[in-house]
């Protein structure tokens, strides 16, 4: 059960003609979906998201650009809707768009989120007390990062479940091991894995298979269009 976990850089500015050629590529009810973001910067990562999903499906399994189709779960959480052996789950945040994929069908979270300053109270509503203590115990100059380790972690694992935030994130613990691993108690049955893209991004993936790698493939523009241009445009509807 090998799992992989794509990145891909999100451009700062892209040309009119490629975002229209590359939004022929995803279903309409997402060109959609799309044009109501009001940033720019919130456009281009959902794009991206689409067309990664979308080209790593077409890469590994007998479907074509066209046939991709999306099952939701009561939590939101999306499958493809055909039940092909195909697992997978997306995040963006910042500059970057991250997808944890496998061609088998077992539990997949990851989450990626652009380190900013927070007020670290909020640890008290959604870290548990233990995690809430470790955070604090921690000096002022490694805080920070430590608590968005804490938060990508948690949300993998929510993300994992497919139950959203319906499981509040400090009803469990996520904590450090020994041999700079993580575990979870309450999810003795998961792997858990923590990286950075870049010096301004911290990223994590949860699963219940050994596979899943503590690092994340850098994918290029131009490997996502070797694999889309070779499909058709999507027809409106």
């Amino acid at each position: 059960m090998l799992i992989t976990i794509d990145a891909v850089y999100v451009p700062e500015s892209l040309p009119e003609a490629s975002i229209r050629e590359w939004t022929s590529r995803i279903a309409p009810d997402k060109r959609r979906k799309i044009a109501k973001f009001v940033r720019q910067e919130d456009r281009y990562r959902a794009l991206l998201g689409e067309l990664l999903i979308r080209s790593t499906v077409i890469g590994h399994t007998p479907l074509r650009n066209a046939d991709i189709r999306y099952a939701y779960n009561e939590y939101g959480k999306p499958s493809l809707e055909n039940g092909t052996n195909f697992s997978f789950n997306l995040s963006h945040s910042g500059r970057w768009v991250v997808l944890a994929w496998s061609a088998s069908r077992l539990p997949l979270g990851v989450d990626v989120e652009q380190i900013a300053p927070v007020d670290f109270r909020i640890a008290e509503s959604f870290f548990s007390p233990k995690e809430s203590a470790a955070l604090f115990a921690r000096p002022d100059e490694e805080r920070l990062h430590y608590f968005y380790r804490l938060w990508t972690l948690k949300e993998s694992y929510i993300k994992a479940l497919g139950k959203g935030l319906s499981m509040p994130l400090d009803r469990f613990t996520v904590m450090p091991t020994g041999s700079d691993g993580w575990h979870s108690p309450e999810a003795p049955d998961y792997r858990f894995v923590s990286f950075p893209l870049d010096a301004g991004h911290l990223a994590a993936a949860c699963s219940s298979s050994d596979a899943l790698p503590g690092e994340a493939r850098i994918l290029s523009w131009d490997e996502l269009q070797e694999r889309l241009l070779r499909e058709p445009p999507l027809a409106e509807s």
